[in-house]
């Protein structure tokens, strides 16, 4: 990809130019703009168009910085392009120009391919997105990731003026420096835990290398006081033997006529995916609780409405 300056730049006449375009050697993308090869572009070659048709001090923004930052999974939809302030690029298909007075700043060094900071793509996102689960899920994964770190969205945090739902964001950042990485470990901790009055577990603090390379795929929550863990992520096979107690246990929890939720209750671990925490936190919690209440805690878990189906005693 070459804009028209680069090439004049690089020792080529505007006939030569002309030469390449005409052969179908090269391809006119916009205005001042080439693909030096004919057919389709990648998506890579996509972005470096629209940031080389967007002039100088133009990066990539929003979600299409997202996907180069390996935050959203690649996709075919409108390439997003912060440019200075006052300035005002050409109409593209298929392109979205945001402005921004503070544009040198926030690019991200180091990148061949101009892109905004990951700590400005996420705040970016936050802003553009009405669905809670979505911008929590980038502030989580990106931290996880060690993309970035809760102290240093704090910082750009500071640097904007007004953004929507900061109350929610702040708290956001707060949990997700306790080591929630992921949405599904941001909601059993409020959900789950805070919610009906748990014990609140122990987590790796963001950025901290797991002890073992399971724990880099799976959320783990740790109850040391109590033996006891919780893994969050992808279920296990159904074990080929149960314990008599959890047998035992499963067997009175249905003859009351409560549905179990897919926690594993063989010895010290229970597991939980993202249909068990997000469709019946409830019966996540009173399953917890109940593993801690054999396990030495004197306290019971608190209904968080009228309806849940948490038990007490």
């Amino acid at each position: 990809m070459v804009a028209r300056w680069q090439a004049l730049g690089g020792g080529l006449s505007r006939s030569a130019i002309e030469r390449r375009l005409a052969s179908g050697r090269w391809q006119r993308l916009s205005s001042g703009v080439y693909a030096t090869f004919p057919g389709p572009l990648s998506r890579m070659a996509e972005f470096w168009a629209a940031v080389l048709a967007a002039g100088p001090g133009a990066m990539l923004s929003h979600r299409s910085a997202a996907e180069v930052a390996g935050l959203t999974a690649g996709g075919d939809g409108p390439i997003h392009v912060t440019v200075p302030a006052g300035r005002h690029p050409q109409r593209m298909p298929g392109v979205v120009v945001h402005r921004s007075r503070r544009a040198s700043w926030i690019r991200r060094p180091h990148r061949t391919l101009p892109q905004t900071r990951v700590e400005e793509t996420v705040l970016d996102l936050w802003e553009t997105t009405d669905a809670l689960d979505e911008a929590l899920g980038w502030i989580a994964v990106s931290c996880g990731r060690s993309l970035t770190s809760p102290e240093r969205l704090t910082l750009a945090l500071g640097l904007r003026g007004r953004v929507r739902r900061r109350p929610e964001l702040m708290a956001a950042l707060r949990d997700v420096e306790t080591g929630c990485r992921s949405v599904l470990e941001l909601r059993y901790l409020r959900d789950v835990e805070r919610a009906h009055g748990l014990p609140e577990g122990e987590r790796w603090p963001c950025g901290t290398p797991s002890r073992r390379a399971a724990d880099r795929s799976e959320g783990v929550v740790l109850y040391p006081a109590f033996g006891t863990s919780v893994r969050l992520g992808t279920p296990p096979p159904v074990p080929a033997v149960v314990t008599t107690h959890a047998l035992g246990e499963l067997r009175e929890r249905v003859a009351v006529g409560i549905a179990p939720v897919r926690g594993s209750l063989r010895g010290r671990v229970l597991r939980y995916d993202g249909a068990d925490v997000f469709r019946n936190p409830c019966g996540v919690a009173d399953e917890v609780a109940a593993a801690l209440h054999r396990r030495g805690w004197r306290r019971y878990p608190r209904r968080c409405s009228p309806s849940c189906g948490a038990l007490t005693p």
